[in-house]
């Protein structure tokens, strides 16, 4: 039992200063040294006036000949709305008679 006793004191006393020591901050000048390096920015050319104009004006037309998405969903849709009948006099006069009976058939 005392060579065991000894063995445990010896690695209690070594080991405390090492693992002190594997705490301690590390030396300015190790081996792992992180640098960073300054990079340059990329600052390109400004484009001249009539340059920017072409390019304005490209974009103009671009846009206006684009369709609107409402059209482009209603023209790509799998699924058509009904169509309207065609209002033409006699349907009108139709509708109208109707609503004219409907409201003196109401007032009696």
């Amino acid at each position: 039992m005392k060579p065991v006793l000894t063995f445990g004191i010896a690695l209690l006393v070594l080991g405390v200063p090492l693992a002190a020591v594997a705490q301690a901050p590390p030396a300015a000048g190790g081996d792992l040294e992180l640098q960073r390096k300054q990079r340059r920015s990329v600052v390109l050319p400004k484009p001249s006036p009539e340059q920017a104009r072409e390019d304005a004006n490209r974009a103009v037309s671009d846009y206006s000949g684009t369709p609107s998405p409402g059209n482009v969903v209603r023209d790509t849709s799998p699924v058509r709305p009904s169509s309207r009948p065609d209002l033409d006099r006699s349907v009108r006069d139709g509708i109208q008679s109707q609503r004219l009976n409907d409201a003196l058939h109401n007032r009696r």
